[in-house]
């Protein structure tokens, strides 16, 4: 096996941005681009070597060893950027055993890190208060925000939102979401928006009680860009669901497969290259490549940040 470019899968949403769009050379707004998925909402297509034209999925029925290492199909990742002009509903992911029996898909904990963020952009990561009660009486009031936890977020900030916390990425921000490969959202509140056909959008009041808890907390972890004088390894989250490591690359790094596990790249900075077998790949700034489990090592050189993610 080898590293894998993928196809991304674009979404037009009624809260997204063109800024992404306009980094890959597209004139339109994508709220969502699933860029690593074995998902059947979004498998990528892959767009080079050997397998081109395999979707990803067919590719780990094909060959699952070689692609996932020692771990199941169920702990795929999903990666995703979500381009955000305005605040995205206020929602909650169940846990995997709620997933398994009502929504035949996995739980859903997941990780945003910042790319870009205009001046005084805020995401909601939990509540002020622990009673239900109260909290269902502000979602029939309308007033469920006065008792959500705004954080301010800034370029280079990370959070992990683990399932059942209330949680609303805000307006304003562009984020890599790193997650469970599932797509299973239940919406608290949105802000009475309407669908193109003129209707509310449907909530899901009863599941989000079901799975919502009121007592989850995070911090985000901030780490802005600055100059340095050797390659550095951040780790951001470790997790049983997944891992992320974020490296600073002054002029080379390695990553090197066990076997063990696959691997997500993600260049979250500037136009990089990579090399492979003695070949010279370009790594663009947004660009996320997976990283089969029997894969050789990979060198990417120059200075750029990574996110490397994965299954410990």
């Amino acid at each position: 096996m080898y590293p894998l470019k993928l196809k991304p899968v674009y979404s037009k949403t009624i809260w997204g941005d063109g800024r992404l769009a306009a980094k890959r050379g597209i004139d339109d707004k994508i709220g969502t681009s699933w860029e690593i998925s074995a998902h059947s909402h979004a498998d990528n297509e892959i767009l080079n070597g050997k397998y081109t034209g395999f979707t990803l999925n067919e590719l780990i029925d094909r060959y699952p060893k070689e692609i996932l290492g020692n771990k199941k199909r169920s702990q795929m990742l999903r990666l995703a950027y979500l381009d955000a002009a305005e605040s995205l509903s206020i929602q909650v992911h169940p846990d995997d055993d709620y997933a398994h029996k009502y929504e035949s898909d996995e739980g859903k904990t997941e990780a945003w890190y910042i790319l870009e963020a205009v001046p005084g952009s805020t995401l909601i990561a939990g509540t002020t208060i622990k009673d239900p009660k109260v909290i269902k009486e502000a979602v029939n009031k309308q007033e469920v925000e006065q008792y959500t936890r705004k954080i301010e977020m800034k370029s280079g900030d990370f959070i992990c939102i683990e399932a059942g916390m209330l949680h609303a990425l805000g307006k304003g921000i562009l984020a890599l979401e790193i997650g469970q490969n599932s797509d299973t959202t239940y919406r608290f509140y949105d802000y009475n928006r309407r669908d193109s056909n003129g209707n509310l959008r449907e909530l899901h009041l009863d599941k989000c009680f079901d799975v919502a808890h009121f007592d989850l907390e995070c911090e985000k972890i901030s780490s802005p860009i600055e100059e340095i004088n050797s390659t550095r390894i951040k780790a951001l989250v470790r997790r049983k669901e997944f891992c992320v490591d974020l490296i600073d690359i002054k002029d080379e790094y390695e990553l090197i497969p066990n076997g063990d596990t696959f691997y997500c790249i993600s260049n979250v900075s500037n136009n990089t290259t990579y090399y492979y077998e003695g070949k010279e790949e370009i790594l663009s700034h947004t660009e996320n490549i997976f990283v089969p489990a029997d894969c050789g090592s990979i060198r990417i050189k120059g200075t750029c940040r990574i996110l490397v993610s994965y299954i410990k």
